[in-house]
């Protein structure tokens, strides 16, 4: 049995797990999560939310781990992996990107989706923070999640997301971060990460293996038992 560390994506918070943590448990793996600061129930203000913050809080919450992990990243969580497997390669099994941002050494989340069609997202000068759209949150994140009360209880979860981290690019190694097999679980009916940019990205950074999920972009709330086999079959490669 593995150790999975899940970090979710922008605006959201370890709750986006709630559907998948229980069942991977049930398989027998162990689970950690987190809000990432500013994130979900984490008040820290945005002011002083960086990417290198992230990193430290993923870190130290996989150095509590007793062997190494299986590290899955959402969406934004995906440069956040990138960058912890620079830092604690020696401690991670396998990175997942689960339709995540899969950057190059050098690149931000901003400069690897220029050009590139998403969400689109209004900024708040005052505190640096950005919030998706709302007449556009529910066709961009949760354009699958059948149970209505499930998708609009998720779009009231959602919260602004400090910019700092989408601008710091990632300073990554072959040696170090290229050191750690990664899988991508790609989304085909995602409007917020296109099947097509996806599939680029695990092209430019390739992956031993790419796993095609029909799903949006909130696969743990449209298609949470499909993931949860996925990844517990990643467990066993």
């Amino acid at each position: 049995m593995s150790t999975y560390v899940l970090v979710h994506g922008a605006c959201q918070g370890e709750w986006v797990w709630e559907k998948v943590k229980p069942e991977l448990e049930a398989l027998g793996h162990k689970v950690a999560t987190l809000d990432l600061p500013g994130s979900g129930q984490d008040m820290t203000p945005p002011e002083q939310v960086t990417l290198d913050l992230y990193v430290e809080k993923v870190s130290d919450l996989i150095k509590q781990q007793n062997e190494k992990v299986i590290l899955v990243g959402h969406s934004m969580g995906g440069v956040v992996i990138t960058q912890t497997a620079e830092k604690v390669h020696d401690k991670i099994d396998k990175l997942v990107y689960l339709c995540a941002f899969l950057p190059k050494n050098g690149e931000s989340l901003i400069s690897k989706s220029e050009g590139e069609k998403g969400p689109e997202f209004e900024l708040n000068e005052a505190d640096m923070t950005l919030a998706p759209k709302l007449e556009t949150v529910e066709e961009t994140f949760f354009n699958a999640v059948e149970d209505e009360a499930l998708r609009l209880a998720s779009m009231k979860r959602c919260r602004p997301q400090a910019l700092a981290p989408f601008t710091q690019p990632v300073q990554i190694t072959e040696e170090k971060f290229g050191s750690v097999d990664r899988v991508y679980i790609e989304t085909t009916l995602d409007n917020a990460i296109p099947i097509d940019f996806q599939r680029r990205m695990n092209t430019e950074t390739p992956c031993s293996k790419v796993i095609t999920l029909e799903a949006d972009h909130a696969p743990f709330l449209s298609k949470p038992e499909e993931l949860v086999n996925h990844l517990d079959q990643v467990s066993k490669s």
